[in-house]
């Protein structure tokens, strides 16, 4: 056990938590902004330190981006249940999460790595940036009904979700055929 590993269990910990907070909506919205703002924290952090110090290990390259996957996910499903998106985008976006997990672990089980190109690095940035505004906006009382930004933002997300997916079926298209 290492400190980025670590950090990634924590943001696996914290996923549900985000949904719950989010759902119970009130001033819960407002502490689930923060608690999801720390796991967009540790997902960076995770990965510099692991990096930096040369502490990446098996179990955080199959966990990092499970523990995203489940973050962002419970998140998004979170502020569509409670009204301030649109169902569609996220339906996308999580199930191209799903296809892309289990393509990068088959490519693992292949013995390749199948790394975040730069358009899906910002596709995370977006989205991460989005989730937040969103909750910051809910969490002051904002009224979900007629609250446009939000399902524009997230639609654009997934838009650029199955972009980066159809770029890394792309580039790894000789793994799909092994």
């Amino acid at each position: 056990m290492n400190l980025p590993n670590l950090l990634t269990i924590i943001r696996i910990i914290l996923a549900p938590l985000v949904f719950i907070a989010i759902f119970s909506g009130g001033r819960w919205m407002g502490i689930g902004s923060v608690l999801f703002g720390i796991g967009a924290i540790t997902d960076w952090m995770d990965g510099y330190l692991a990096r930096k110090h040369k502490l990446v290990t098996g179990f955080g390259q199959f966990a990092d981006p499970v523990a995203d996957k489940l973050l962002s996910g419970f998140a998004l499903a979170g502020v569509a249940a409670a009204g301030y998106i649109i169902v569609i985008p996220v339906i996308a976006i999580i199930l191209r999460d799903v296809i892309m997990t289990s393509f990068r672990l088959w490519g693992i089980s292949k013995g390749v790595k199948i790394l975040p190109s730069k358009l899906a690095k910002t596709k995370t940035l977006l989205e991460m940036g989005s989730l937040i505004l969103i909750m910051v906006y809910a969490s002051i009382g904002g009224n979900p009904v007629g609250y446009r930004f939000g399902s524009v933002a997230i639609s654009l997300v997934g838009i650029l979700a199955w972009i980066t997916m159809a770029d890394y079926f792309w580039k790894n298209r000789g793994l799909l055929f092994q």
